[in-house]
C-alpha cells in the first residue's frame, strides 16, 4: 500500500505547465503497471499581486486505490516575477479509508522556511527562491521554454524535509508521444538521481507550452506509474 500511495503522489508531483502559460485546467489518465487507476485534475489560476495557485488532485477510481477511496491533493501558492515562479506556501493531503496524511511548507519574505510532515517539523532558511516538490516542474518548464539543446543538464532548488535539495535534470531530446488527443511532438527530460533504480521521465510538448503530456515513474521494485494528458483548456 505504501508503494501504491507513493506512486499516486508522484503522478501529481511530476506534472505541470510552462512558466509562460496562462491560467489553465487539464486532465490526465493515471495507470499503474498498465492498469487504469484513476484520473488527475490540474489547474493554475492567477490572483492579486502576482500570486498564483497551482493545484493537483488525483483520485483512485479502479483497483485497490478505488476500493480504499484514495485521493491526493496538493496546493502550491506561488509568486511570479521576471525570473519565473517560486514557492510561498505548499500543502499536501492524502486521504483513504482509515488513514489521512498531511504535509505543509511556508517560506517568509525573510527566507525563513517552516515545514511539517505529520508529527515531524523543520525550521531553516534559504536566501534564494525555492520550489516545493509539487511545483518544481514549473522550473523544468521554465528551462525548456528557453530552448535548451539536447544533452543540457540543469539544477533546481527544492525545499524538502529540512533542507534545500538540488534536483538535477537532463534534456534527452525530441520524441513523439501518443496521448489521449493523438500523437504529440515532445521533449524528453529525465531526472538524474543517485539511486539509479528509481527513474522519472517526462515528455513536454511545445504545442502545450511545454506542459508534460506524459510522465513515467519506475520504482526500485519494478512498479511503474504512467500519467498521460487527456484534455487541456
Amino acid at each position: 500500500m505504501k508503494s501504491l500511495i507513493g506512486l499516486l503522489m508522484l503522478a501529481s508531483v511530476n506534472l505541470a505547465i510552462a512558466a509562460d502559460l496562462q491560467p489553465f485546467s487539464a486532465t490526465f489518465t493515471v495507470k499503474r503497471n498498465g492498469d487504469a487507476l484513476g484520473h488527475m485534475q490540474m489547474r493554475l489560476t492567477e490572483g492579486a499581486d502576482n500570486a498564483w495557485q497551482f493545484v493537483s488532485r488525483t483520485e483512485g477510481e479502479n483497483g485497490l486505490a478505488g476500493f480504499l477511496g484514495v485521493t491526493i491533493e496538493e496546493r502550491s501558492e506561488l509568486l511570479r516575477d521576471e525570473n519565473g515562479f517560486q514557492t510561498r506556501s505548499y500543502g499536501y493531503e492524502q486521504k483513504m479509508v482509515a488513514r489521512n496524511r498531511k504535509r505543509a511548507m511556508t517560506r517568509g519574505e525573510d527566507g525563513a522556511i517552516r515545514e511539517t510532515d505529520g508529527d515531524d517539523s523543520w525550521d531553516y532558511a534559504s536566501t534564494k527562491p525555492v520550489f516545493d516538490r509539487h511545483s518544481v516542474v514549473l522550473g523544468v518548464a521554465q528551462h525548456l521554454a528557453k530552448g535548451p539543446a539536447k544533452g543540457v543538464i540543469f539544477d533546481l532548488p527544492v525545499a524538502s524535509k529540512g533542507k534545500v535539495d538540488t534536483w538535477r535534470f537532463l534534456v534527452v531530446g525530441p520524441e513523439n508521444v501518443q496521448t489521449g488527443s493523438g500523437p504529440k511532438s515532445a521533449i524528453r527530460v529525465e531526472r538524474m538521481r543517485e539511486n539509479a533504480d528509481r527513474k522519472t521521465v517526462s515528455w513536454h510538448a511545445p504545442d502545450f507550452g511545454y506542459l508534460p503530456v506524459k510522465v513515467e515513474q519506475t520504482e526500485p521494485n519494478g512498479d511503474s506509474l504512467t500519467s498521460v494528458l487527456d484534455s487541456f483548456k
